[in-house]
Order: C-alpha cells, then structure tokens, then sequence
C-alpha cells in the first residue's frame, strides 16, 4: 500500500459518534458495550425519546476520569486473523527504561492494559538503549517500538519498513556535565586548548544523541577534533559517575541530574539543548499499517491514553514505576522531578508528529542526520523527504478527533519566538519554560466538548 492509501486507511480506521448516523451509532455502542451509554441523555431523557417528542438530540458523551472518550474500540477480527498468521499475536512491544518521558508512557501502557483494553493481547519487553530494540524490532521480534530519532535513523538507514505514529520525550534535556574540580566554565574553553592546554577528553556514546549533541555544540563553537578535543565513548549510566581520565561528560536527563544532584559528582558545565532539539517516536512495523491499520490506530490511542492516564494519576503512576528494579537507584524524588518536567506539566499535544518540510522534525532530523553521515554513524544520508514518509500523522489525527482536541498548528514545546530550525543557538524551550503543568485545554485547542478529572471544558 502507498503512502497516499495507507493514510487514507488510517483516516478511516475510527468514526467520532457526533459525525456518525444516530442509529448506526447507537447500534455500534449496543454491540460493543451491550447497553446504551449513561451519558447519552438529554436533561435526564433518552436521546431516543427526545427524538420522538421532537426535542433536540444532544449526545454527552462519556469519559474516564482520565478524559479517554469511551466505551473502548475493538480490534477487527480481520486485523487479529492476520497478526495471528504472521505469528505476531499476542503484539511483540517493547519501552526502554530509564528515558525521561517515554518510560512512565510505555510502563502505564503495560501495567493498566490499554492494548488489552483494546483486544490487542501485547508481550511486553524492555530494553536499555535503542541498539538492543532495534537488534528485535529489524527481525520482526518485537513489533512495535520506542527509541529516540537516532534509533529511528539507524532503521531508516537500513531500509527496514517502519512507520511513526507519535513523538516521544521531545524536547529531552541534554547537556555536557565536568567533575567537580574542573576549571572549564562553558563549552567555548575548549577552543585552542586554552584552559586545559590540550585538547579535552570528552566523554559520549558513540551513535547516540548526546554524541551528536556534542558535534552540534562544537560544530556552531569551531571546536575541532583532536585539536580542541577527543572523543571517548561510554554508556551514560557510566558517564553519569564522573569515571577519572575524562574532561566532560554527555548525557541525557535522568542522567544529568542523577550525576549533578544525586550522587553530586559532576556539576552542569551547559545544556546541549542550544545546539540540537531532541527527539524520539513511537512506531510499528509498515506491514501492520498496509495490512491492520486498526492496530496501529490504537497502538497511538493507547499512547496517548497512557498520557491522560499519567496527567490524572501523577502518585500513582511514580508509585508503580518506582516499583521496577531499574529505577531504585534513582530515588523517587529524581524521577517525580524528570516525570513533571517531560510528562507531568507539558501539553499532551506535544506528542504531535509534524510532518512540515519546513516545520520542526523532518527538518531537524535531517540536520542530524547528515552529520551522522559525515561522521560514519550512518551509512545513508536521510533526507527531509525521508523524515518526513517516516510518520504518518494521521493517526494522531485520529485520536484528537476522538478526544475533540484541535491539531496543534505549531509544536507546544517551543516559544512563540522560536528562530527556526538551523538558526542556532536556539532560545529556550521545553521544560526551560516550565515552572508547573502547562494549561491544557487553552482557547482554540478544542473542536467538542471533552471530559478531564470530572471537569468538562468547551470549544
């Protein structure tokens, strides 16, 4: 299927009930819950009586207290026969652990069953960096996926069929960290070896975004390799520990602050934030979209559900987290604060996958990925065009038209005064503008009434 009919496919995946003929509605909600809908009355009358005594018909419809429109859509039993025969049933799914953001997303997309909710029985798997989900998702162990856009490059660039459904942890903080003792005060005095009079040992991973947060820094500062610094590669779990023999360490959030306020051996030298805007996306195999479109419909229904779910239950959704073996180290008060600053306070619409040429991610990815082809990192130069076949935002259009929230015509994350990709270095963004939850729904943000935490907001 191309792209223009895989689209039109997702387009048509879901049906809102206020758009939908009256009976065949009513008729869809008895086969799927059995009885017709507690909300859909009118001052305390049935619809259906309403309409017969002439009355206008006004649907309510009902939520969680979450704000997810229910009662739940179900998989076709289509879509089911072919995972079945593919040998993909129960769905092969995997999250990686310890990624400020996408964890507390995949974590309540497991625990509270939102697939299952759904009829998608899901295998759930975890990983620890993008190498190892990549290492299932190319042989087809696992089905759909999390990792940041250079894991998503990384597939690209080997021509594995994936598609993007929604953007996750955008915005994530980087930075470059330096032990405690150090006499660098900013990125700028590596330049001609100035103040360590050599060049600086700087501590990445090699492949992954705070390496090419790096090259970005120093691309726009004229550092030089093995002039103004060397490269030495090292997990960010290691990097966070401040190891001897290393000038500057990268790393990402939680990362950052588990180095600089939870073990306190490093201190913040800047954020790479200036240089490069993160990203990372939630995507499935391209043969579910061509043939169970549906799934991946309510693969990005329970992503944003999951969202909701966490907005609504903050101490719950900690709580269960820091259950998992991989998160005691870090304390809870560490991942409270990385849960707000990504998850917690921003705009649930700042998962939206734009697709402009000209707009924030195909054109920042492409930016990224051309120096990961410059460097050797990747094999293929990825173009814009390529970024942009990569997603296909019509899913999470169709979620919004379930919730009744507008299509953001710009990225929440971002300022009003944002320069524009390449024009660097960029003003703050992300959870630099946040000091608490950002206000969702504002004006103009909904097409229909919606339902959060027993408040209904208004168009």
């Amino acid at each position: 299927m191309d792209d223009a009919k895989s689209k039109e496919a997702a387009r048509n995946v879901t049906h809102d009930p206020a758009r939908t003929d009256r009976r065949d509605f009513l008729g869809n909600v008895a086969k799927a819950a059995g009885t017709l809908l507690l909300g859909d009355m009118v001052g305390g009358i049935p619809a259906a009586v309403a309409q017969q005594s002439g009355a206008p018909a006004v649907v309510t419809r009902k939520f969680t207290d979450w704000g997810w429109p229910l009662p739940y859509e179900q998989v076709s039993p289509k879509s089911k026969q072919w995972l079945q025969g593919k040998g993909w049933w129960p769905l092969g799914a995997a999250w990686i652990v310890v990624w400020s953001g996408e964890e507390m997303v995949g974590h309540v997309m497991q625990t509270q069953k939102l697939l299952e909710k759904r009829g998608i029985d899901t295998d759930w798997k975890t990983f620890v960096a993008a190498g190892f989900s990549n290492e299932a998702f190319i042989p087809g162990r696992i089905q759909m996926a999390n990792t940041g856009a250079l894991g998503v490059l990384a597939l690209l660039s080997n021509k594995v069929p994936m598609r993007a459904m929604a953007v996750h942890s955008p915005a994530l903080t980087h930075a470059a960290t330096v032990p405690l003792d150090s006499p660098l005060k900013s990125l700028s005095d590596l330049k001609g070896a100035r103040v360590l009079k050599r060049p600086a040992v700087v501590g990445t991973t090699t492949g992954s975004t705070n390496h090419f947060g790096f090259i970005a820094a120093a691309q726009y500062l004229g550092l030089k390799q093995n002039e103004d610094y060397t490269l030495r590669s090292s997990p960010p779990g290691d990097l966070a520990t401040a190891p001897k023999g290393i000038d500057v360490y990268t790393i990402w959030e939680p990362h950052v602050s588990y180095s600089t306020d939870v073990l306190k051996v490093s201190r913040l030298l800047e954020p790479l934030d200036p240089y490069y805007i993160y990203s990372g996306y939630c995507y499935g195999r391209k043969e579910i979209e061509d043939n169970a479109p549906d799934v991946m419909q309510f693969i990005n229904d329970a992503f944003m559900e999951s969202v909701l779910w966490s907005q609504a239950n903050p101490d719950e959704a900690i709580s269960s987290l820091m259950s998992r073996p991989e998160y005691g180290r870090l304390g809870k008060a560490l991942i409270t604060k990385m849960s707000q600053r990504y998850l917690f306070w921003p705009k649930p619409t700042v998962y939206y996958p734009f697709d402009d040429p000209n707009g924030i991610w195909p054109k920042e990815e492409a930016r990224i990925s051309k120096w990961a082809y410059e460097t050797g990192a990747s094999k293929n130069d990825i173009t814009n065009i390529e970024w942009q076949k990569a997603r296909n935002t019509h899913y999470m259009d169709a979620t919004y038209e379930k919730l009744g929230w507008a299509i953001p015509k710009h990225p929440a994350f971002l300022p009003k005064d944002f320069g524009g990709v390449g024009n660097l270095p960029y003003k703050p963004y992300g959870a630099a503008l946040l000091n608490g939850p950002a206000p969702f729904p504002e004006a103009g943000e909904l097409t229909k009434p919606w339902t959060f935490k027993g408040k209904t907001y208004h168009p």
